[in-house]
């Protein structure tokens, strides 16, 4: 890491005691909170419809935010829930209001009908499109649909600059594997979310593209120079701090030239050091969730939620751990004098200030639909994304064949899967569709062969959420591919898919498999849209 001289370090600490001070006056207590309610207004916890109880007595005892968990109910369920939450945290003793979050990226973190939310594009198909001002439009529309819900803080956008295609967790979360492209888009993201009032949260800082392992499984560890992550991983997050992103969160990663020892959600080198002194960020800083396995395999969620705060962050996802224990935690490591007690306040007053910003302690955005102009920018973006990756000349494919659609991919897509099947029907093709799911078995093999047999063209769709491919749907894919007869193959979702498919020579890339992408695909096979998306990332070969 770059040296950071004594200047800078005194300057950080003035500016950061001057907003101490400032914020002293913004604090909606009349009492000088205890160290136990500065701590608990840092924590994050997780909790879905079925674990609400557990929110909602956190939010009487003072917590300070709620993160969303994907669930099956509508819109109207879950803004039941997010009032029932603000009106617990307005009986608390401070009667702050919540950060209520969502992961909210599109991609493997997002299925449709979740939250009773529009489904949003990956940021994959986002960077194939290449169209900021569309991004940009997209995601101030989504923003209103989250505030709408009662959701004020959106996990999102990713950041990181997807280098490694065998990455295991970000993939199609990714913008892609061009830095600069991914700061622009990503700017154009925090942009939209700016101006519908939502708080946009950057991630996984310093970078998680260029990852090996899951953070949710184990320790990852990226051996990269510091040359190499400020010319490449650290662009993006440059770019959306010169934004003015609200906040960002932090990445469970060790990378060794930073410090050799810890994660970045716990050194001090990466927090303090390079993020908030060396690049001068002033936001908020986010940790991932502290009850992943990269941290809990090292100690327990109170003590990463206190060794985080002493590091640098200000707020804390403790997910499924116990708040009153992390807060205590904090609480008598301050006392003890092993974090300063201004490092608290710090984060404290930071966290009430973000509030006031977001217009949290003020009345209730009135919710108003805009579904059409959301659904409009969504349907363009994808048009635009899709990506003639081979072209063997099938495309536009022939009116007066037999056309077998063969899709893999969970059941849950099943509904999106018929908005290319309409496309074809509706425009006079002779096509028939069969779903199977990604883990394919024998007699479902016998089944698919058969349709391929009754067909003369086969479209075929493979479905890959990041590096990892499933055996049993390659080798049906590849089956189908060297049948004998002509077929497209459509990559659903992560395009580095493409590489388990040598013998396929039409191909065509959606980067996610949404009821506008697969439409998309259906205007292009059928020659009423002309393909204008360019690969994202660089495909192995």
């Amino acid at each position: 890491m770059r040296p950071i001289t004594r200047q800078a370090a005194r300057k950080h600490a003035r500016s950061a005691g001057v907003f101490l001070l400032a914020a002293l006056a913004l604090s909606p207590a009349a009492a000088e909170p205890t160290l136990e309610e500065k701590a608990g207004q840092l924590l994050i916890i997780s909790a879905g419809a079925d674990t609400s109880a557990r929110a909602v007595k956190a939010a009487r005892a003072g917590l300070g935010g709620v993160q969303l968990q994907w669930g099956s109910y509508s819109l109207e369920e879950t803004r039941k829930l997010t009032e029932r939450l603000q009106a617990a945290a307005a009986e608390s003793g401070e009667k702050t209001p919540l950060f209520i979050a969502v992961d909210y990226e599109g991609g493997s973190v997002y299925v449709p009908t979740t939250l009773g939310l529009l489904e949003l594009p990956t940021n994959m198909m986002l960077g194939a499109a290449g169209d900021e001002n569309g991004t940009a439009t997209l995601f101030y529309l989504a923003g209103k649909e989250l505030r709408r819900a009662g959701i004020n803080m959106a996990f999102g956008p990713v950041l990181d600059v997807n280098t490694n295609p065998k990455n295991p967790i970000i993939g199609i979360r990714s913008l892609g594997s061009d830095p600069v492209k991914t700061a622009r888009l990503g700017t154009a993201i925090l942009n939209g979310f700016k101006a519908s009032g939502v708080i946009a949260v950057a991630k996984h800082f310093p970078g998680h593209g260029a990852a090996e392992k899951d953070s949710h499984k184990t320790l990852p560890e990226i051996s990269l120079s510091t040359a190499d992550l400020h010319a490449t991983h650290l662009l993006p997050f440059r770019a959306a701090a010169a934004a003015g992103v609200p906040a960002i969160m932090t990445a469970h990663i060790r990378y060794p030239a930073l410090d050799k020892d810890n994660p970045a959600t716990l050194s001090r080198a990466v927090l303090a050091g390079l993020l908030k002194i060396e690049m001068g960020y002033r936001g908020l800083v986010v940790t991932d969730s502290l009850d992943m396995r990269a941290i809990t395999l090292r100690m327990s969620v109170p003590r990463a939620a206190a060794a985080a705060l002493k590091a640098g962050a200000d707020i804390l996802l403790i997910g499924t751990g116990d708040p009153r224990a992390a807060a205590r935690e904090i609480a008598r490591q301050v006392r003890a004098g092993e974090i300063n007690e201004t490092r608290l306040n710090d984060a404290y007053y930071r966290v009430l200030e973000a509030k006031r910003a977001a217009g949290l302690f003020g009345p209730p955005e009135t919710p108003s639909p805009f579904d059409k102009a959301y659904l409009e920018i969504t349907g363009s973006l994808s048009r635009q994304a899709a990506t003639l990756v081979r072209d063997a000349g099938l495309i536009p494919l022939p009116k007066d064949k037999k056309i077998a659609i063969i899709i893999f991919s969970p059941q849950r897509f099943a509904g999106n899967a018929l908005s290319l099947y309409r496309v074809l029907r509706e425009s006079g093709y002779q096509a028939s569709q069969y779903f199977f799911d990604i883990g394919v078995s024998g007699a479902e093999l016998r089944k698919l062969t058969a349709a391929a047999a009754e067909a003369d063209i086969l479209v075929l769709g493979s479905f890959q959420w990041t590096g990892v491919q499933n055996a049993s749907q390659r080798d049906a894919i590849n089956i189908l591919v060297n049948y004998g007869k002509p077929a497209v193959l459509l990559s659903l979702m992560n395009p580095y898919d493409i590489a388990a498919y040598p013998g396929a020579s039409t191909v065509l890339a959606l980067y996610g498999m949404t009821a506008p992408s697969m439409a998309a695909a259906g205007e292009i096979l059928t020659g009423q849209l002309a393909p204008a998306g360019t690969l994202p990332v660089e495909l192995p070969n």
